[in-house]
């Protein structure tokens, strides 16, 4: 199983180092609050996504986790409905990194972005009609929902951090909370990352040859996916 973490680490990587997000400290302002604008509407895809894959999900295990993730983007209070959901959260930030709220209402889905919130359901589409249909869409769960997203904030806070602070009520928290704590090879169920507890059921699903190469297929077209979101900026970025 090693030489899955060794697959996994290396694309997290080659995705790390993509040039907008290599260089997200020197991208002019006017780029970084269109990447936090367009970026929020495939956060916004989130919880569709995890419908989705919890319709088409059979394992149980995976279901409860896949249920108990979803609904923590939903925070209830003492007050029914007196707690911000993680989507106003994100919108919170932005907000307080700077993006007026006018660049907010007026903001709409470029072409790249709205290929790349389709591309991301089709595939949990897709999976779910496969033979490996429990492997891959905890694959994308887990890499598209949660450890690739821990690496996009953590390469924004470098930019938005030093604005952000301890005030932050999105990007830090998930950047911490969604990322790969520890190897996927290890038995992660008590972990307390999204990504390790996705990542706990999928190791044990991972119980032959075919289905380890589908986890690999399915992590090359989330990867890929990522990637086109960012190539819409990488003019922009100096």
């Amino acid at each position: 199983m090693s030489d899955l973490d060794a697959f996994e680490d290396d694309l997290i990587e080659q995705f790390r180092g993509h040039p907008v997000l290599r260089d997200i400290e020197t991208v002019p302002e006017a780029t970084l609050h269109e990447i936090l604008l367009q970026r929020r509407f495939v956060s916004l895809a989130f919880t569709p996504a995890y419908d989705l894959a919890i319709d088409l999900l059979t394992d149980e295990q995976a279901i409860r986790t896949a249920r108990v993730i979803l609904r923590e983007e939903y925070p209830e209070g003492t007050t029914p409905g007196g707690t911000p959901s993680h989507r106003e959260d994100m919108v919170a930030d932005i907000l307080a990194a700077g993006v007026d709220r006018s660049a907010v209402l007026r903001s709409r889905k470029s072409p790249a972005t709205a290929a790349a919130v389709e591309a991301s359901l089709e595939l949990i589409a897709a999976a779910g009609e496969s033979k490996y249909a429990d492997v891959e869409l905890l694959t994308v769960l887990r890499l598209w929902g949660e450890v690739l997203v821990a690496v996009e904030y953590g390469e924004l806070w470098r930019r938005i951090g030093p604005i952000l602070g301890r005030s932050s009520v999105f990007y830090y928290p998930h950047l911490v909370h969604d990322a790969k704590s520890q190897p996927l090879v290890a038995d992660s169920a008590l972990s307390q990352t999204h990504s390790d507890q996705l990542g706990s059921r999928l190791l044990q699903l991972l119980d032959s040859a075919e289905a380890q190469q589908r986890f690999r297929v399915v992590e090359q077209v989330v990867v890929d996916i990522k990637t086109a979101f960012y190539d819409q900026f990488v003019g922009q970025s100096s």
